[in-house]
């Protein structure tokens, strides 16, 4: 993201009442020891990173959508 990171967008997203029930899923290919909690502690509601299988995506996905 040119003007924040995903953390920082994430944050802003869940601070909004009206944005704040859309899940995010953070997906990364630079994941080192620690990151998937600072996603959470930014709001993320879950955490994959690269490489990943489409299948499992999407099903998270659709378990977010109901």
């Amino acid at each position: 993201l040119p003007v924040m990171d995903g953390y920082e967008a994430t944050r802003r997203i869940k601070a909004n009442p009206a944005l704040k029930h859309i899940p995010i899923i953070a997906v990364t290919s630079y994941a080192l020891s620690g990151d998937d909690a600072k996603a959470f502690a930014a709001g993320c509601d879950a955490y994959v990173t690269k490489p990943f299988d489409p299948a499992d995506l999407l099903e998270k996905i659709k378990g977010y959508l109901g």
